[in-house]
């Protein structure tokens, strides 16, 4: 038997709601525009979530922040969920910089030492501001893995910002979210099929280590 030969299925925006639409029984001839755009709101609402469940590993990016010369805050892009690690690069080596809590970073007695920046505190605002502890003493390169908010849906013949493995999750996700609304009788079946379908996901989308960090490990605020 002949395959096709083709690794390209990625359902769009729209396939995705009429999918979830579809699971939760609702008839596409009675759909309207209402429920497309509360559709691709609850779309983005799953989005949210996922980023509260744990490091979505197909967001994460390496940055560099360049530190100037006694300046101990920085803002960070919008859409910075989280830092993951952090080392200064100097000389062609690393230093590991070490994240502290609000707590510690506001027990520092003299925040205004200055030397090579060892610690850092992240205000996890809308826009995130990172701070420094030393203040550095010179131009420094930070070199920081960052997970990044997964890109809005603002139409529905946009792709998802998600990869191929994990279709079917925001698929059943969102089925699960439309039930709450549309078909209340079958929000438990659809979210116990989401629950097992993000289990799955999330069980596979690491790094290919033992050790899996969280970031709940990380004394984030």
């Amino acid at each position: 038997m002949a395959t096709s030969g083709s690794v390209t299925f990625r359902p769009n925006v729209e396939e995705v709601i009429s999918e979830a639409f579809e699971r939760c029984g609702i008839d596409p001839q009675t759909r309207t525009g209402h429920h497309a755009k509360s559709a691709r709101r609850s779309l983005n609402l799953l989005f949210s979530e996922f980023a509260n469940r744990g490091i979505n590993y197909w967001t994460i990016t390496q940055n560099t922040l360049t530190l100037a010369n006694g300046t101990s805050n920085y803002t960070l892009p919008a859409g910075t969920i989280d830092i993951l690690d952090a080392v200064i690069r100097e000389d062609d080596t690393d230093q590991i910089v070490n994240r502290i809590t609000v707590q510690e970073y506001n027990q520092i007695p003299n925040k205004t030492s200055t030397g090579k920046p060892s610690q850092y505190f992240l205000d996890r605002q809308y826009t995130p501001v990172i701070y420094f502890w030393n203040v550095p003493d010179k131009a420094y390169t930070l070199n920081y893995w960052v997970m990044n908010q997964i890109e809005d849906i603002s139409a529905s013949n946009e792709d998802t910002d998600v990869p191929y493995r994990w279709t079917d999750t925001i698929c059943a996700g969102l089925a699960s979210k439309l039930a709450v609304k549309y078909q209340p009788e079958k929000f438990q079946l659809l979210n116990e099929m989401y629950e097992r379908s993000f289990s799955f996901a999330a069980s596979s989308d690491n790094d290919g280590v033992s050790l899996r960090v969280q970031p709940t490990a990380l004394n984030l605020m």
